[in-house]
Parts: structure tokens; C-alpha cells; sequence
């Protein structure tokens, strides 16, 4: 859906909004500039001298975004324009859609990846959660009784605006205590350090004292059990995790999860694969495209046919229309919730996952890494690619699995490759592959089928045609 130019004099669409089901009630008017720090925006819109400006909301804020746009509106007296459906995820910046009306910039509001992007400058306004701060801080004490420990504190972007107090509050006992910032611009202190010296994970930036690693420190995570914190504890080879729900202090363990045994099948499913998907399933990740390259290199050397697929929002229906791929390589965010789906007929893999099945020089480790980006040239967690020619045994049908296959892929049709000693195969890539389809669309017979007279249609809604024997009338 294109972007949506709202001006003064649609306030009747504001009130329409709200009727839509199952969207939450609008935040109160009287609330909203400070819910949503529109001076903030204002400020922000006006020192970067922005021209078009996009607002992008998460479903569950769309009741309040027309209000909030008239209101930008007569501040700046420029229109701005809502963005409307997401091109992949709400929490990652929607830069393809903006780019539609040809915007300077957006302002991004609700939960947010933080993953960087790279055409235009976003500003971000982060939902607030409240937190009994004593109350944390009280079981923090309890937990933590050694007061030299090394302690790393990571919070979910709803609770940036309390990161301050907490770390002040903290520091006095705790001199090792290190608060990391999120590494994007926002509403918030505590955000966009801007020390090159600090480390970048998951958008959130830190800074190790000297002669010590990641592994000399424990962490605890402040917000839900959820997305982030896996992803954090997957990556992150720190100590020990622990996380607050609320109430009290619990440690936590990524490695021991279900959901990590599952991805372990689905890697030996990638390696009975001979065809692979590549889904692109974000255009705004910095660093995207090369990604992109980095698969298909890999999937090359090990002689698997890979294609690309681009579809917008990936989902069973839509990657069920490529039933010659095996399995499927998708280049999302880390927070994309299409690795937890089981509605997929065909694996769903990472970048990272392609680099354990393949990359013989990647010792295996406990940690998971899911942002693309860190395994890349310039990533943290980069290994340089060496493949095996060892034959093995697959884990799913109990053959032996020949990794040095014969046939050879190639990027175009009718060329020759080698195949073995003294033969030669004419390769099979490009579309002669997808020839087969049983379904090939609309086609004209002229002159083989017979004339027949234009006759009157059916009549009436599809479950009821007027024509059907068993119409009964009321």
C-alpha cells in the first residue's frame, strides 16, 4: 500500500479509525504530544532541514496516527505521510515504501530492530513501559550480592527512558556495572553513543573494559521473554543470562531451547537440499544485497542450485508456488518471526545456518548468531569460507551425502560444463528448470476450440447462484 498524504481537512478519517476491529482504543488527546514526543519530532524534522517527511506506525498504534499527523502537520505547516502496509516487518524501518513519495525521512514509532539502514535518516519514538524502579533495583541487590561483579544491562527499547535512573541508581554499589545504549537516534539519552571503539550487537552498543571479554562478564535483560532476548543470549557468549518478567529475577538459557534442537534438524534438511530459495525478505537491512552474495557463493561451491525469490512478506502460500525448492535461505531481520513458523512446507533457514551446514573452518559453538550482517567480511562473528569434499552421512535418510556432486550448476542455459573424466553435460539452470510447471496462465487456442454463442452468465452471490439446482427460495 502506498503512502497516504493526510491534510487538514480529512479530520473524518481520524474518527473512522477507530472503528476498524480489532485495533485498541485511541490514547487520549490530551496525551498524545507527550506519549509521542512530537516536539521531539518538530525538532528533529527542523535541525536535519527535512522536506518530506513519513510517519511509520506498528499496527497496534494506527488509531492515533492520524491525530498525531494533523498535529506534525500544522507545526511544521508541511504535510507529512503515513506510511500504510509495511513492506516486511513494523519494527524495521519501511525505507522502500517512504522512497514511494520521494521522503527525506521518517520517523519511526512503536518497538523497533534497531537495524541499521542505509538511504535515509530515521528518528525513533520508542514506546515507554513503566517499572517499579525500586522494585528492580531491590531484587537486583538480592541477586547479585558480589558487588564487584561484571555485569552487562540490556533493555528492551520500551524501557530506554528509565535506562538513566536505573544505571545511576545502580553505579554507586556496583563499579563494574556497564549500561549499553542503543544504537540508533531516538527520544532517549541513552541511545547512539557514538564510540567507534564499541562493540555493535543487535543494535545495541557496548564497551568492555580493558583486558577483558565478553565470557568475563554475566548479563541480565530488562522486558519480556521474548524475541530480543533470545536473539541477544544466542549471540552473546557471556557468563550467564538473567532477565527480569516483572516480578522477580530469573536466569535464562538460549541453548537448551526446543526451538534451538529444531534448527539443528532443519540444517541437515539444508544439506540434503539440491535446490535452494534465497528469499529476500527485507530491502532496507544495511548490508542486504551482500548478504545475498554471500549465500549464493557458498551454495555455489557446494554445487546447489540456488535461485532468488522475492515476494514481499514470505508465508506459506506464497513460497508454496516453488515446490522444486528443497529448502529456503531467508535474509530477513533477526526479529522476523518466519524462523518460528512450522506453516512452511520447506525448511526456512538463516545465513548463519547455510555457514554451519557448509563452512568447514566455522567450529561448532552453542551460540546462534541471527543478524545476517555479523557474519559478513566485516562482521563480528566472520569466518573466512573453506568447504570440505568429505563425503558424510546424512542424519534425516541415512544415505551417504557426496558433496563433491558431478554435475556443476551454471548461470545461464546451453552451456557446457565438465562433468567427468572425458564427458561433458549441457547445464540446466536459468528458466529451462522451471519449464515443467503445470500451470502456465491464461493462452489463447485460436482455432482449437470449437464456436460457440455468447450466453447469459450466472446470477447472484457465489454461494447461492440463481442457476444452482439446489437454490431453494425463502
Amino acid at each position: 500500500m502506498p503512502a497516504a498524504d493526510f491534510s487538514s481537512n480529512e479530520q473524518a478519517v481520524f474518527e473512522r479509525v477507530a472503528e476498524v476491529d480489532g485495533l485498541p482504543t485511541k490514547t487520549l488527546p490530551e496525551n498524545l504530544d507527550s506519549q509521542y514526543d512530537l516536539d521531539m519530532c518538530v525538532e528533529w524534522i527542523n535541525n536535519n532541514s527535512l522536506g518530506k517527511v513519513c510517519l511509520q506506525f506498528p499496527d497496534s498504534l494506527l488509531p492515533d496516527s492520524v491525530e498525531i499527523a494533523l498535529r506534525l502537520e500544522k507545526r511544521l505547516n508541511k504535510n507529512v505521510y503515513i506510511l500504510g502496509d509495511s513492506s516486511y516487518g513494523s519494527c524495521c524501518v519501511d525505507e522502500v515504501t517512504a522512497q514511494h513519495v520521494n521522503a527525506d525521512g521518517i520517523v519511526h514509532f512503536g518497538h523497533a530492530c534497531l537495524n541499521p539502514t542505509s538511504r535515509l535518516p530515521v528518528f525513533h519514538i520508542l514506546p515507554k513501559q513503566q517499572l517499579d524502579i525500586r522494585l528492580f533495583v531491590a531484587e537486583f541487590k538480592q541477586h547479585f550480592e558480589m558487588e564487584e561483579e561484571r555485569i552487562l544491562f540490556f533493555y528492551d527499547v520500551s524501557y530506554a527512558h528509565l535506562a538513566e535512573c536505573i544505571y545511576n541508581t545502580l553505579r554507586s554499589t556496583y563499579k563494574n556495572f556497564t549500561l549499553t545504549k542503543l544504537n540508533c537516534s531516538s527520544n532517549t539519552r541513552y541511545t547512539d553513543s557514538g564510540d567507534v571503539d564499541s562493540e555493535i550487537f543487535l543494535g545495541r552498543s557496548y564497551k568492555l573494559d580493558a583486558g577483558y571479554n565478553i565470557n568475563d562478564y554475566k548479563a541480565i535483560f530488562l522486558g519480556p521473554n521474548g524475541k530480543t532476548l533470545n536473539n541477544l543470549a544466542l549471540g552473546m557468549a557471556v557468563e550467564s543470562w538473567y532477565h527480569f518478567d516483572g516480578s522477580k529475577i530469573a536466569h535464562f538459557t538460549a541453548s537448551d531451547s526446543i526451538w534451538l534442537k529444531r534448527r539443528r534438524y532443519l540444517v541437515e534438511k539444508l544439506k540434503d537440499a539440491r535446490v535452494v530459495g534465497i528469499v529476500v525478505a527485507t530491502l532496507g537491512i544495511k548490508n542486504y544485497l551482500e548478504s545475498i552474495a554471500a549465500v549464493k557463493n557458498v551454495l555455489k561451491r557446494k554445487n546447489k542450485k540456488s535461485y532468488i525469490v522475492c515476494v514481499g512478506k514470505p508465508n506459506p502460500a506464497k513460497l508454496a508456488n516453488f515446490p522444486e525448492i528443497d529448502a529456503f535461505v531467508v535474509i530477513a531481520c533477526p526479529e522476523n518471526l518466519v524462523y518460528d513458523s512450522r506453516d512452511f512446507f520447506k525448511p526456512m533457514l538463516t545465513p548463519f545456518e547455510v555457514e554451519i551446514a557448509f563452512n568447514a573452518s566455522r567450529a561448532f559453538s552453542t551460540q546462534y548468531c541471527m543478524d545476517f550482517r555479523h557474519i559478513l567480511s566485516t562482521g563480528l562473528n566472520y569466518v573466512p569460507l573453506e568447504t570440505s569434499s568429505d563425503s558424510d552421512v546424512s542424519l534425516i535418510s541415512g544415505s551417504i551425502r557426496n558433496l563433491t556432486n558431478d554435475e556443476s550448476p551454471v548461470n545461464g542455459m546451453g552451456k557446457l560444463v565438465s562433468k567427468s573424466a572425458g564427458t561433458v553435460a549441457i547445464g540446466k539452470g536459468g528458466a529451462d528448470y522451471l519449464l515443467n510447471r503445470s500451470w502456465q496462465g491464461l493462452e489463447q487456442k485460436l482455432g482449437q476450440d470449437s464456436v460457440k454463442i455468447a450466453a447469459k452468465g450466472r446470477i447472484g452471490l457465489p454461494m447461492a447462484y440463481e442457476n444452482e439446482p439446489l437454490k431453494k427460495e425463502t
